[in-house]
């Protein structure tokens, strides 16, 4: 297996080769045939070889993969018919970051029990009043991520972006020994200044501030922006930075986890970026509808052990110990203990972990719904384990109703998405597109018993490359405002009949199947 260091070792010199055989191609073409011309054709020579030494050494790794037969067959026939362009694209978008091991979390996983580390929180096993789809669900994230289930927490699903934003920094004023954020975009607008001098006013507080944003997301933001935080003593750390962005592999991995944690006591995460787009400010878009949620109590707690373990990966700073949960925790005291009751699960997903955790989640949620399946999504784009799950339930009587946008924030996802309408609504899938700005949030709801919520995208960038981040609620009762929230978007979406969209035109048609090719590599 080739390691990452090894792969973009490999990209750079056959960038160098790919420079060199320019030249040398064109002395041979204006030279002809002259002494440095006989030269110049040994060079090209050698560099061909070269060349397509690398080319078997990469359909060796492809094989030896062991990956669908189809899947290696394509990639096989991409390296040899387009050479050049077809190596790039393999090594961006190509490789299996699961197997190849992009960085791993075993090491720190290994290490330690979360439930030692952040004391005797958690009491045994409490999953006798669960649903057979609850405990299934919930066994599944034990094995897939360790996902550890909590049982004493207060949840609240905001669901409108200003009341979010104004709530968390209400919360961040109010911190007193730290605050940590992650966030995959940060706009250099009045909405990211209005964050910026929250924070450096708490720093000069002395509040401890760990800021992790994904560099690619963030590209835009500005040298002086992240100066001005880093000079008031803000940690504002990059994720997987790209300095030579179409020379480095990891620019296709992403951290796509937007998450807020104020002194242990307080968590929230949802799909909400910080920009003044999403406060509804842009003429495009409109209103801006996306999902966060609030918590207090132990799902903190393992909120906060995602957030470390991220900041041990770019910062090389552990902070899991018993120690830091002890000085970081703060739980909630009960009013009653059934007000309390509200089982939580978060799990992570992304090319660290050895599952795609959130996907299989979904595809298990979705194949053993007995009764309904509402989904929020601004992106559908599906592998064929996931089409088949949705054909699957809707062949077996289940209602199933997706909410997406109206309108287009990248033009091949958006179409890619269409491109999987027809076969949906002919199985009698419904099918809402929202007209009352755009539609971000990320939501699942089943049976009105399961509802999970976060950062991932009903697409394969999210279930595959990205880094996310997911709540699993096993509560009615949280449910049932998910449920009131989804009915709100149902009324403000126009529904999309079948005979109505067989009747696009070919165009259209030509556009959502050309789409549907690239969508997985954006």
């Amino acid at each position: 297996m080739i390691s990452q260091k090894a792969l973009d070792s490999i990209t750079l010199i056959m960038f160098l080769i790919i420079l060199l055989a320019i030249p040398i191609g064109l002395v041979q073409v204006i030279l002809g045939g002259s002494l440095f011309s006989n030269v110049s054709a040994w060079m090209l020579r050698a560099v061909e070889i070269i060349f397509g030494i690398t080319i078997v050494l990469m359909i060796v790794v492809l094989v030896l993969e062991n990956e669908d037969p189809v899947h290696t067959l394509a990639w096989i026939l991409v390296l040899l018919y387009i050479p050049v362009v077809g190596f790039f694209i393999y090594l961006f978008f190509g490789r299996n970051w699961r197997k190849s091991r992009l960085f791993s979390r075993k090491e720190l996983q290994d290490s330690f029990r979360f439930e030692d580390v952040a004391g005797n929180f958690f009491k045994p096993d409490e999953r006798e009043n669960f649903s057979p789809l609850q405990k299934r669900i919930s066994k599944l994230l034990d094995n897939n991520s360790k996902a550890i289930l909590t049982y004493r927490n207060e949840v609240d699903i905001l669901a409108d972006t200003n009341d979010a934003l104004d709530l968390i920094c209400e919360e961040i004023a109010k911190a007193r020994r730290y605050v940590h954020l992650e966030y995959f975009s940060i706009a250099r607008d009045s909405t990211g200044k209005r964050l910026k001098e929250l924070l450096i006013r708490k720093a000069s507080e002395g509040v401890e501030i760990r800021f992790i944003y994904d560099d690619v997301g963030c590209w835009n933001l500005g040298p002086r922006f992240k100066a001005e935080l880093r000079k008031a003593g803000v940690q504002f750390v990059p994720f997987m930075p790209v300095w030579i962005p179409f020379l480095n592999s990891r620019l296709n991995y992403r951290n796509h986890r937007k998450l807020v944690i104020v002194d242990g006591s307080i968590g929230f995460l949802g799909g909400l970026n910080i920009g003044d787009k999403y406060m509804g400010k842009s003429k495009y878009f409109g209103y801006w509808r996306d999902s966060q949620v609030k918590l207090r109590g132990e799902s903190v707690m393992a909120l906060q052990a995602i957030f470390l373990m991220d900041w041990f990966f770019v910062s090389k700073q552990n902070l899991l110990t018993r120690e830091s949960f002890a000085n970081f925790a703060q739980l909630p005291e009960p009013s009653s203990q059934e007000e309390l009751y509200k089982p939580v699960q978060i799990t992570a997903s992304g090319p660290d972990t050895d599952h795609a955790s959130i996907m299989q989640a979904y595809f298990c949620a979705i194949s053993n719904a007995r009764q309904s399946i509402r989904i929020t999504t601004p992106y559908l784009i599906l592998n064929g384990s996931l089409l088949m799950a949705f054909k699957t339930a809707a062949l077996s009587g289940v209602k199933i109703q997706i909410i997406l946008p109206g309108k287009a924030d990248h033009f091949i996802v958006f179409w890619g998405s269409r491109s999987y309408y027809r076969e949906l609504l002919e199985l009698g899938i419904e099918i809402y597109e929202y007209q009352a700005g755009f539609i971000h949030a990320k939501v699942l709801i089943v049976d009105d018993e399961l509802l999970s919520t976060g950062t991932a995208n009903m697409d394969l960038r999210s279930f595959n490359h990205n880094f996310e981040v997911a709540a699993m609620i096993y509560d009615e009762s949280i449910t049932a405002q998910a449920l009131e929230h989804f009915a709100e978007d149902m009324s403000k979406s126009r529904k999309i009949e079948l005979d109505e969209f067989q009747r696009r035109s070919i165009f259209k048609k030509g556009v959502e199947s050309l789409c549907r090719l690239f969508s997985p590599l954006l």
